[in-house]
């Protein structure tokens, strides 16, 4: 692991907050700032987007372990671009925001029995998985 990745690692605390969801209070735990501005901000900042990106990657699988029937199935993730784009559109339409709001976002799309259907306003692509599916 990259020095900066470590460094940035250390340097994020992370906090508990309530979020609603379907009528329950959620705790999730996230970044000191984990507001769309900041997302935005590290445009350009691969180490930075790096963190990110792992966090919304545990952030699904946790979603997955407590759901099992309604999981977003391996190959429905997107890659890193992807999710980079979806982010980025969500924090452009919503920049009051979270960018946890677009996790959210991204797992009611991609979970199954799924509600919608990302369209070309989201962009999501298939991210493929060294992990073998049963």
């Amino acid at each position: 692991m990259h020095a900066l990745v470590k460094s940035g690692l250390l340097v994020i605390m992370l906090q508990s907050t309530a979020v609603l969801s379907q009528n329950q209070q959620v705790n999730v735990l996230w970044f000191e700032d984990a507001s769309c501005a900041a997302w935005t901000k590290s445009a350009g900042n691969k180490a930075i987007r790096a963190i990110y990106e792992a966090w919304i990657r545990g952030f699904v699988s946790g979603h997955n372990y407590a759901n099992p029937s309604r999981q977003v199935a391996l190959g429905q993730f997107p890659d890193s671009s992807g999710l980079h784009q979806h982010l980025d559109q969500y924090c452009a339409e919503n920049p009051n925001s979270s960018f946890i709001g677009g996790a959210i976002a991204l797992v009611e799309a991609l979970r199954t029995p799924a509600r919608t259907v990302p369209t070309k306003k989201s962009p999501v692509k298939a991210e493929t998985s060294a992990v073998p599916q049963k």
